[in-house]
């Protein structure tokens, strides 16, 4: 048996902050399907369980790293403070990985959704990974016909804005399957079958702080944050965001209720990476 989590110090609790949506910045799309549906659920159980993560930026305010359809769920519904959980985005720890979408459709049917990009021939996937990470290319697609680059002007919003186009022709009508690996031969053993699979390059943190005061952002599901000391079932009554009131009382009724949970012995810090098979 798991052994319980331990309780944890007050060095070891992440930090909670109430602050004004009107701060709340994304670096990435909310999923639209998702957001409706967090809409409902938040509408129907009157609690936010978990906290978006996020980063302070240097001009004020924070950018989401994760937790964009929560979100935007939260200003959907007119929420004007918004529980977010705060990291130090320098710090080692936090660590910034890319996701790749995995597409079990044919090849040739997705390069017939694609708007008109210049799709440039690469002969091996080690290619497309040099011309990405030097900015070469946008990103790529690799099928069993072969390798293909998708080329945008070498700026960083040119860039973006062609994996917007790439994604935006798939997304919604196939699924989409976020993989960590280009490895085919591992894919394949977990999927059956790859019909696409889509790369994109990794970001740098100092990016994703450039995307927040951005007006075009990235496609959703592509940047992955790997998070220490996560905050998880919060369960913060939503009606402590909505009521009246300015945000330092908000945050001193937030501190009151993470100490009555402390005393209570309801919070529990389990360091041991975990795996969910029911999310």
């Amino acid at each position: 048996m798991t052994p319980p989590g331990r309780s944890p110090s007050a060095q070891t609790l992440p930090t909670l902050r109430i602050v004004p949506a009107e701060q709340v910045h994304l670096h990435e799309d909310a999923d639209p399907r998702r957001v409706a549906a967090l809409v409902e659920r938040l509408e129907g159980e009157g609690v936010l369980r978990n906290p978006p993560v996020s980063a302070p930026l240097p001009e004020g305010g924070y950018v989401i790293l994760d937790g964009a359809n929560r979100t935007c769920a939260l200003q959907r519904l007119g929420v004007p403070h918004h529980l977010l959980q705060v990291v130090d985005y320098a710090a080692a720890a936090v660590r910034l990985e890319v996701w790749h979408h995995l597409l079990r459709e044919d090849g040739p049917a997705l390069t017939r959704l694609l708007p008109q990009l210049p799709l440039v021939p690469l002969d091996s996937a080690t290619r497309l990974a040099d011309a990405l990470r030097d900015g070469r290319l946008a990103c790529g697609l690799i099928w069993e016909q072969g390798v293909l680059g998708v080329r945008a002007e070498r700026s960083f919003s040119a860039r973006v804005g062609a994996m917007r186009a790439v994604v935006d022709a798939y997304n919604g009508r196939v699924p989409i399957y976020r993989v960590l690996t280009t490895n085919r031969q591992l894919l394949r053993a977990e999927y059956d079958r790859i019909g696409v699979l889509v790369v994109f390059p990794r970001f740098t943190k100092a990016q994703i702080l450039r995307l927040a005061v951005l007006p075009q952002k990235l496609p959703t599901g592509i940047t992955r944050h790997v998070i220490p000391n996560r905050a998880l079932r919060v369960n913060l009554p939503l009606e402590v965001l909505r009521a009246p009131g300015t945000v330092e009382e908000k945050n001193a009724a937030l501190r009151d209720l993470i100490h009555a949970r402390l005393l209570a012995h309801r919070v529990r810090l389990y360091p041991e990476p975990t795996v969910l098979f029911d999310d």
